[in-house]
């Protein structure tokens, strides 16, 4: 969540962690949806809100 609070697109993300962009896109997609989400500036909010992405 650091990296989305961040800012990184999904392409720089998977690069930091090793991992895919379409997984990165995936997990994203689950986060948004667990935190009932509806754009990624909400996902953002809520992340900071509940201090999720505070690294």
């Amino acid at each position: 969540m650091g990296f989305v609070v961040k800012g990184l697109m999904n392409k720089q993300i998977a690069s930091k962690i090793n991992l895919r962009e379409i997984t990165v896109k995936i997990h994203r997609s689950h986060m948004m949806r667990k935190m009932a989400a509806r754009t990624l500036a909400d996902l953002v909010r809520k992340s900071i809100m509940l201090g999720v992405g505070a690294q």
